[in-house]
């Protein structure tokens, strides 16, 4: 995806048809606003010299998951978001911001960041079941 605000919405739309039939109703809005939150913080946050430089994106399907992996742009620092999430309630309500990397911690079953290859990754999971 292009490393701007104005491909978030297409990204997100087109990832959640490709996954509507194996994640349940629930999930499926877990997946949609935690995509939608780490993508936004990404472009938004992510520091790298050349803002041109696109975001990859990978959809993995298991048995059991659903597992989407973003990775930084070339050239930008490690910023592991997970360390700057304040607990939601923390957030004040009528706050423009905040909320999401709080958002898509809690929406998501499992979420990690680090390594994969040569670039970081931001890697969140849903499960199959549950809904």
């Amino acid at each position: 995806m292009r490393n701007d605000l104005g491909d978030v919405d297409r990204v997100v739309l087109s990832m959640k048809a490709s996954v509507q039939g194996a994640l349940g109703a629930s999930s499926l809005v877990k997946f949609e606003i935690s995509l939608s939150e780490a993508l936004t913080n990404l472009v938004k946050h992510a520091r790298t010299s050349d803002r041109s430089a696109p975001i990859d994106i990978e959809l993995d399907e298991t048995d059991t998951s659903v597992r989407v992996e973003m990775f930084d742009p070339v050239g930008a620092q490690p910023f592991d978001l997970r360390d700057h999430a304040r607990p939601l309630a923390s957030v004040d309500p009528l706050a423009e911001s905040g909320r999401g990397l709080g958002l898509f911690l809690q929406c998501s079953d499992d979420v990690d960041y680090g390594p994969k290859a040569d670039r970081m990754c931001l890697s969140l999971s849903f499960s199959k079941s549950g809904d």
